[in-house]
């Protein structure tokens, strides 16, 4: 039953976090050779915790209306992810799974604003994760139209 619960759990965050920054462009764009290279390279980092083929997460990117700004976060999750993994050595395939969910919330919760200038968490963890988060996202995205959202 726990282990149904952490499946759904993941594939809840995944989406929630995934809809948080891939609003559906009326327009597709599509990404360049580089670009897909760096969608491949974070795929390998994410090595197979994100079950999406290469093309399906490259679709995705060309749905949203800011694919540079929505590969910058893939690339800033995966960095933060492998990091992470071989800092902390998590072996553990579920543990993997759960740390990426883990670092797609603290993504979604990057964009709605928070802990924008303040540690912001009781977590070790989630400190840990916004610090890497930090750490691998250009300085100029939290100002970029795309990344930031509200629900107001």
């Amino acid at each position: 039953m726990l282990l149904k619960s952490r499946f759904y759990f993941l594939i809840i965050f995944t989406f929630l976090t995934a809809s948080a920054y891939a609003q559906v462009s009326p327009t597709l764009k599509h990404l360049t050779p580089q670009e897909i290279e760096r969608v491949r390279v974070v795929e390998e980092l994410l090595q197979g915790v994100d079950k999406k083929s290469l093309w399906a997460t490259v679709h995705e990117l060309e749905k949203t209306r800011h694919p540079q700004i929505s590969l910058q976060m893939r690339e800033a999750m995966a960095k933060a992810y492998a990091d992470i993994v071989r800092e902390v050595n998590v072996q553990d395939p579920k543990k993997k799974e759960w740390l990426y969910s883990m670092i797609c919330l603290n993504m979604a919760y990057l964009q709605f604003g928070g802990s924008q200038g303040a540690p912001g968490s009781t977590s070790e963890l989630n400190r840990l994760i916004r610090q890497k988060l930090k750490e691998y996202l250009p300085v100029a995205v939290f100002n970029q139209s795309g990344f930031l959202y509200s629900l107001q």
